[in-house]
C-alpha cells in the first residue's frame, strides 16, 4: 500500500487509513480533516510534505506521512486543444 510520504508534486489520492503509533497524533491529523476517505493533493513533497484539503494547506512530517496509507488517483491529461477550447 502506498503512503503519503511516497506521493510526488501534484500527486491526489484519497486517505485510505491511518496507523500512527500514537493516539495524539491520530487525533491531531482528524482536527486537521486529515481522515480515511478524504481527498488530498500533494503541494510539495520532502520533509516536511505540504498537502492541500479543499482550500486549507498542512504541513505533514514525514513520519506522520509514513502513517497515512492513500490510494493514488490518476493524473487528469491536460492537452492544449483542450485548454484553448474553453477559451
Amino acid at each position: 500500500m502506498v503512503t503519503l510520504s511516497n506521493l510526488q508534486h501534484g500527486d491526489r489520492a484519497i486517505i485510505v487509513s491511518i496507523e500512527a503509533d500514537d493516539p495524539h497524533t491520530t487525533a491531531r491529523l482528524a482536527a486537521r480533516g486529515i481522515v480515511p476517505g478524504t481527498s488530498i493533493g500533494v503541494l510539495r513533497a520532502g520533509d516536511p510534505v505540504l498537502i492541500g484539503i479543499d482550500n486549507e494547506r498542512w504541513a505533514i512530517n514525514r513520519n506522520e506521512a509514513a502513517s497515512i496509507h492513500v490510494d493514488l488517483e490518476p493524473r487528469r491529461r491536460r492537452s492544449l486543444f483542450g485548454l484553448l477550447k474553453r477559451a
